[in-house]
């Protein structure tokens, strides 16, 4: 096996593997928060409500079958189900939890709006509908995966025609859209922000009432633009690298340029795409004060409670 060959084991076997724990604490310790009565109302926090349960399905589905395929089998290139059925899935999961993301982007955007109209659109009533139609939609959308996905020269996979149009489609869905979205509703975000707090005036109480809710929207605004920093650095080279391979499969190639190729494949394609998907928590809380008071009075709640249960 050669070095880059190593380095793709230890990564899988060890950095997903922390994914994969990290991930799931993470994700739980994130819907313990927003699954709180005060956020349940919230829209923007029902949208990451939601997140954080696709983000365990994404982790878990995608990586367990990566870390098994280490000591035996890889059941993807021996069942045709299983190749058709795990890109499918996965790929429909992590749309939904981008296009949530994508949803309380807008959300914040609408709430920052000096138009009372624009405001009127956060609200709970709006966004579990819209978040319906978000998981009714991905599954539809990428239909053509499990009827064009096959099992060719030992590899699941994309071949023919449908390499370049499945390349062409990531690059578009997956790696243009939604952060052009995200960027978009966050920028005008922070933008309506930053004029709503020049036009306070500090010597009004209420104002200053005001200033301390936006302030908190601020933070939320701030939180969701780190996970779209995360979200470029970790989806991005999926996409650049399909429409890559997919341009040069009929080009002769070194031994080396394979091995290289190999190597960035395995990063766009299995381990970076699953950083979103496991870091939301870890972002909300270094970035959010806000969270990290809720996180501490979860746990103060949750000691309080098993302190009255051990005394009953």
């Amino acid at each position: 096996m050669s070095f880059l060959g190593d380095v793709q084991q230890g990564l899988t076997r060890y950095g997903m593997s922390t994914y994969l724990v990290l991930g799931n604490i993470g994700n739980l310790v994130n819907i313990a928060v927003f699954f709180q009565k005060e956020h349940r109302k919230n829209s923007c926090s029902l949208s990451l409500l939601t997140a954080s349960f696709v983000n365990i399905f994404i982790i878990n589905y995608g990586i367990i079958p990566t870390l098994y395929s280490l000591d035996y089998p890889d059941p993807e290139l021996y069942s045709v189900i299983f190749c058709k059925l795990r890109l499918y899935l996965l790929h429909s999961a992590l749309m939904i939890s981008r296009s949530l993301v994508v949803l309380a982007c807008i959300d914040r955007f609408a709430l920052s709006s000096s138009s009372p109209r624009v405001r009127s659109f956060c609200q709970t009533k709006l966004t579990l509908p819209i978040i319906f139609c978000i998981f009714l939609a991905w599954p539809l959308i990428a239909l053509h995966i499990p009827i064009l996905l096959k099992i060719q020269s030992g590899r699941c996979g994309t071949f023919g025609i449908y390499s370049l149009i499945y390349s062409s489609y990531s690059f578009i869905v997956a790696g243009l859209l939604p952060p052009t979205l995200m960027v978009f509703f966050g920028f005008k975000a922070i933008r309506n922000l930053h004029a709503i707090h020049s036009r306070i005036q500090p010597n009004n109480n209420n104002d200053n009432n005001n200033f301390r809710i936006k302030r908190r929207d601020y933070s939320l605004m701030v939180m969701l633009t780190w996970e779209v920093i995360v979200y470029l650095f970790s989806t991005i080279p999926y996409p650049v690298q399909t429409l890559y391979l997919a341009v040069t499969s009929n080009i002769m190639k070194s031994t080396l340029r394979l091995q290289i190729e190999s190597f960035i494949t395995f990063m766009a394609y299995s381990f970076l795409i699953y950083i979103n998907s496991a870091a939301p928590f870890y972002i909300y809380v270094t970035t959010c004060r806000t969270f990290r008071r809720e996180c501490k009075r979860l746990i103060i709640r949750i000691e309080r409670r098993m302190v009255m249960s051990t005394r009953a």
